[in-house]
Formats: structure tokens, C-alpha cells, sequence
């Protein structure tokens, strides 16, 4: 119990490092990104654009002294407590009141984030090989001696006889087709309230866990806050705003009506996570059905012909990302069955009673949406860095990668493709090393079988190229595509995306021969007060010019946004479905970073991006 008290404090501490002014170099340098802004677009708060960068910064080397001394001294203060007697309960309303103090955020989201993650905390530490003294070593780089877990290696065992390495398939002419709906990270806040401040960072000292867009005169007793007589700056608009407000239900609902009048011929659609809103501290078990009942209700009124493949995401979870795998103890007790059961309901309604065993089981399952063709929806929450219960044994959760290696070895055998969908894109640094590392490796064994992979989680519009680092000239062997999120969160337009895909034929190559992505201006529709207007953004193939969807053709794009300064504006602008970051492409660094995630195939390694020169 002690130990998770002072991992909290040690969050805390992470906190301060802005008061400190240790961030502040950091701030002024995205300050300048909010003067460029046009066409209604909203103006980020650089303290919460700096704090989205926080983790990496206090790891720079430069930042690293500080972060240590908050660190360890936020665990002195911890354990001097403990060496008090204080209670628990005293040691935890000691870090309530310091979130307070730093004025962090509103004082039931400082209670309730403590108490709603303390659980699963304390029971991880308890059974986890850190001591306190360790915790700091574990997160910050040269601050004591740790193993870091969030860079944990395993191997998995990976069957050989790769067959030849087949060219990428070149789509033949006056073949079938079929049309495939893309959404991801829908996120549906239905406490947002007209009239309440979008912009709710300026009377928040940091904002880490802010929603905006919601009424904070308020506490959870109904007795007024600090808020209740402080002036609007930017009223929240009747359709959602590009702010840190998650999506109304009327613009789902606009959504939904949109695309169901405009592509009656959908063949089925993908969803790649994420349901709830960002209020983590206020998830229930209770909640979470009710949401995913009225979710699953939408799509059977606006699409009950079209099937529904949907890909589990990190915040379905309660607490947030808390999936335990069966070797957990106590798995009866704190394992996620709940939660697959409501998944499985869920799901019930467009796939097989034979995929439902393994949905109950791992919450990752296979279907066969075409002849020929096998979908495999995967549950990467099995590799969150949040998914803390992973911290007592990372090695492959519930055996999920040995069942998908399973799978695809019966595909390869059979000569099926295969469509992955799944939420966390392993690439990104939010999915903890290992896994990633031994999924690149299985993507690179089955490239033949595997047609596409589909991902969302991180909201914005990108893609992810796979390099063969044992190649000498790195050949790129697959990507991923990754879905704008429907939720404005954080200062984004909504938006999804439509895919026409070769197949349904004898030796069709299923793979993408089109790809539109559509947004709506919530912006503007606020000021015209009428619903938003869901528009074609651009057709992926014709705006970058590529001459196909194959690896080598995203490869060439990612050079070419490093190398063209007007393509790589495009990039970014489409990546925020904005005009954010603007001027980005004058900063290495910023650049840096953009181009960089494309070429990371794997979490934590940016070896592929060490030919990337100023």
C-alpha cells in the first residue's frame, strides 16, 4: 500500500517541475506554434501542450537533475509520513491536498484520480520487484538503479520457414470492390454543457487531467467551487469544440445520420477503440454498460444491415487501461471478465458464437468478413505502459501474440489475407517495448499474409512504416494505417475515414485501392449555429500523389515531408484536421518528431530515424 502512495507522490512531483520553471524553456517554445492560427481554429494553451511533451522532457538530459530532486524528494516526504504512522487514508489525503495546492485541477477530479488508480497500484507494487527507493530509477534515466519497465525484453518463439518475400500486389484493373468505414476514438461526453468554458486551462494552474467544456460551478455535492464566478473566455458551442472537450452526443448523432445517407453500400465498419470520455477518474463498471448499451443501440438503428468488427481500447477499462491477464492473482477478483462480457454482448449482434469464446477470454477474436479474407481484432491494451497490472509479468498477456503467431500460421497455410485491427499502433511509445518489439518481428515473419493493418488510439490522422533494419537498405515491408478520431479531443476537428478495398473475388489482393477521409468544421458550424457539414477532406492517393498503398510508396512520402516544407505543412495540417502547429517545420526538433513517429515501427527505438539530418 505505502509504495503505491509514493509512486502517486511521485506523479505529483513530476507536476511541480512546471511550477519550478524547469518546463519553461519548453513553453515558450510551443508558444510561438499559437500565433499562426487561422480559419477559426483554436488557439492551444501552451501549458498543456507542454505537458503532453512532459514525460519525454524530464528525460532530456539537460532537465534530468531537476526530475530526480522532485522525484526523490516527493518520496521523502512520502515515507517520512509513513515513518509518522500516518494511516493510509492520511498519506493519500496528503497527496489530495497537494494536487490542490498546485491547483492541478478541480478538487473532486485531485480526490478522485488518487483514490481511482490507488487499488490497482498498491496491489502491483506489492507484488512487483521495485522498492521505493527504486521508483524514481524506474521512470527518469540515471536517478538510482532500476530496471525500467516500461523497456522490459522478452522473446517469444516465432515459427521459421518464412516462405520467398512476394513484391507488394499490384491491384488489377475492372476487379470487385467493397466499401469499408473506418472510426475510431469516438469518446462521447455526455456531460458537456453548452455555455461552459472551452478553454478551461486558464484558470488551472497545469491542467493534467482537464475536460473542458463541462460545468465546474459546481462540486460533485452540489456546492459552488471556485469556478462559479469566473468569466467565460470561450464559451463551449452546441457542436463540440477543437479544444480539451471531448464530442457531444448531437455530433455523434450527426455523424451517424451523415454517413448512413451518404455510403448506403458499406460492406461492414471497423472501430479501433475508445468509447468513453476522458473523465478516468469518474469510470464506472456501472457506466461503462450503460454507454456501450446506448453505443451499440446507435449503430444498430443508423446501420442494421452493416456489420460491426471493434477493436477493444484502453478506455473501456475501469480504472483506465486495467486489463489484468489470467496469470494476475486474484484474477477473479480484479481480472477485466466484466468488461469482456459486456464486450461480448456487444459484439454478439455481427460476429460468431466461435469468436466469442476468445473475446471472453483475451477480448480478441477472428472473423471472416470475405472469402478469403480473415479479420483478426486485437486487444493491444495487453501492452499499455498504463496498464499497470502488466508490471508484475509483461510476457505476452494471455498468451495473445502466441494466438495470433496461431492464426496466422493457419491463414499462411490455408492462403488467406489477413486485416489486424487494433487500437494502440505498436510503434507508439505508449505500448511497452517488448510487446512491440516481438509483434515488428511477427509482421515481418507473416508480411506475405498479413494484407493491412488498421489502428487508432492516438486521434490523429498518420501513418507508420515497417523497415527491415537486417536489410541493407532498410526495405520497407509494411505499414499502418491509422484513423482520425470522431472526438475533438484534444484541439481537432472530428473526422473518419472510408476505405474501397480490392476484393471479393478468387486471388483479390485485399488490400486499400482508396482512401477518403472525411472532417467537419465544428468551429464553424458553432457560429452558423447549424449542424456541422461533413466534408471530403482529401483522397489520400490523389493529394500525396502516390502511385499505390504499397510500404515503399509511404516510405517515399515520409522522405519527401522531411525534405518539402509544403508537403510536410500539409501533414500536419491534415494531422490535426487544423491548422495547429503551423509553423512546426521551422523547428528541427518538431519536425523531428513528426517524421520520426512515421518511421517508428517499434516502440522505443529511433534507430530508424538516425539518418534524419538537419
Amino acid at each position: 500500500m505505502r509504495h503505491s502512495l509514493i509512486l502517486l507522490g511521485v506523479a505529483l512531483s513530476f507536476l511541480a517541475l512546471v511550477e519550478s520553471g524547469v518546463l519553461r524553456r519548453e513553453e515558450h517554445e510551443f508558444e510561438k506554434w499559437t500565433n499562426v492560427l487561422g480559419n477559426g481554429d483554436a488557439p492551444p494553451p501552451p501549458k498543456y501542450k507542454m505537458l503532453r511533451y512532459a514525460k519525454k522532457v524530464i528525460n532530456e538530459p539537460e532537465n534530468r537533475k531537476m526530475s530526480c530532486f522532485f522525484c526523490t524528494f516527493a518520496v521523502d516526504g512520502v515515507q517520512a509520513l509513513i515513518a509518522q504512522n500516518s494511516t493510509d487514508d492520511e498519506v493519500a489525503a496528503f497527496l489530495v491536498n497537494l494536487c490542490d495546492l498546485f491547483d492541478v485541477e478541480q478538487p473532486h477530479v485531485c480526490k478522485n484520480i488518487i483514490y481511482a488508480f490507488k487499488d490497482e497500484v498498491v496491489f502491483v507494487l506489492e507484488r512487483s520487484v521495485f522498492t521505493p527507493d527504486e521508483i524514481c530509477g524506474a521512470f527518469i534515466a540515471n536517478c538510482g538503479h532500476s530496471d525500467k519497465p516500461l523497456t522490459h525484453m522478452w522473446n517469444i518463439s516465432i515459427p521459421g520457414g518464412k516462405p520467398p518475400i512476394r513484391p507488394w500486389p499490384k491491384i488489377p484493373d475492372n476487379k470487385p470492390t467493397f466499401k469499408v468505414l473506418h472510426l475510431s476514438d469516438i469518446h462521447i461526453d455526455h456531460q458537456y454543457v453548452v455555455g461552459t468554458e472551452a478553454y478551461c486551462q486558464l484558470d488551472s494552474a497545469l491542467g493534467t487531467y482537464a475536460m473542458c467544456c463541462r460545468d465546474y460551478s459546481q462540486d460533485s455535492m452540489g456546492r459552488p467551487t471556485n469556478m462559479k464566478d469566473k468569466p467565460i473566455y470561450v464559451p463551449a458551442g452546441p457542436w463540440g469544440m477543437p479544444y480539451l472537450c471531448d464530442l457531444p452526443y448531437q455530433t455523434f448523432e450527426s455523424a451517424m445520420k451523415h454517413i448512413s445517407k451518404t455510403f448506403k453500400d458499406l460492406d461492414y465498419i471497423i472501430i479501433t477503440g475508445d468509447f468513453e470520455a476522458h473523465d478516468s477518474w469518474d469510470y464506472t463498471e456501472d457506466l461503462t454498460r450503460e454507454n456501450m448499451n446506448n453505443m451499440t443501440n446507435v449503430f444498430l438503428e443508423y446501420f442494421p444491415n452493416v456489420p460491426v468488427y471493434v477493436s477493444i481500447g484502453n478506455h473501456e477499462g475501469v480504472p483506465q487501461d486495467a486489463m489484468a491477464p489470467h496469470t494476475m492473482p486474484e484474477y477473479d477478483k480484479r481480472g477485466p471478465q466484466w468488461l469482456y462480457k459486456i464486450m461480448s454482448d456487444m459484439w454478439a449482434h455481427w460476429i460468431p458464437q466461435e469468436a466469442l469464446d476468445t473475446v471472453q477470454y483475451r477480448a480478441s477474436y477472428v472473423v471472416r468478413p470475405k472469402p478469403g479474407l480473415k479479420l483478426i481484432s486485437l486487444n493491444t491494451i495487453y501492452c499499455s505502459e498504463f496498464n499497470f497490472y502488466l508490471y508484475v509479468n509483461e510476457v505476452d498477456p494471455d498468451a495473445t501474440l502466441e494466438w495470433l503467431i496461431e492464426e496466422l500460421v493457419d491463414s499462411e497455410k490455408k492462403g488467406e489475407l489477413v486485416h489486424i485491427i487494433s487500437h494502440i499502433p505498436p510503434g507508439d511509445n505508449y505500448c511497452l517495448k517488448g510487446w512491440s518489439w516481438n509483434f515488428f518481428e511477427i509482421v515481418k515473419r507473416f508480411e506475405n499474409t498479413i494484407a493491412q493493418m488498421f489502428y487508432g488510439h492516438t486521434h490523429y490522422d498518420q501513418f507508420m512504416v515497417y523497415y527491415d533494419m537486417d536489410d541493407p537498405n532498410r526495405r520497407p515491408f509494411h505499414f499502418n494505417w491509422i484513423s482520425p478520431s470522431l472526438t475533438t479531443y484534444d484541439f481537432l476537428n472530428p473526422a473518419y475515414r472510408i476505405y474501397e478495398i480490392d476484393g471479393g473475388y478468387e486471388g483479390a489482393t485485399y488490400t486499400v485501392k482508396s482512401a477518403q477521409t472525411y472532417f467537419a468544421n465544428v468551429t464553424e458550424a458553432n457560429l452558423k449555429n447549424k449542424e456541422p457539414e461533413w466534408v471530403l477532406e482529401y483522397d489520400t492517393k490523389e493529394h500525396w500523389q502516390l502511385p499505390d498503398f504499397s510500404p515503399q510508396s509511404w516510405a517515399d512520402l515520409s522522405d519527401k515531408l522531411w525534405t518539402n516544407t509544403t508537403m510536410f505543412r500539409e501533414y500536419v495540417k491534415f494531422f490535426y484536421r487544423n491548422h495547429y502547429n503551423n509553423e512546426c517545420y521551422t523547428d528541427y526538433k518538431c519536425r523531428y518528431t513528426f517524421v520520426c513517429d512515421i518511421k517508428k515501427g517499434r516502440s522505443y527505438d529511433e534507430s530508424f530515424c538516425d539518418h534524419l539530418k538537419r
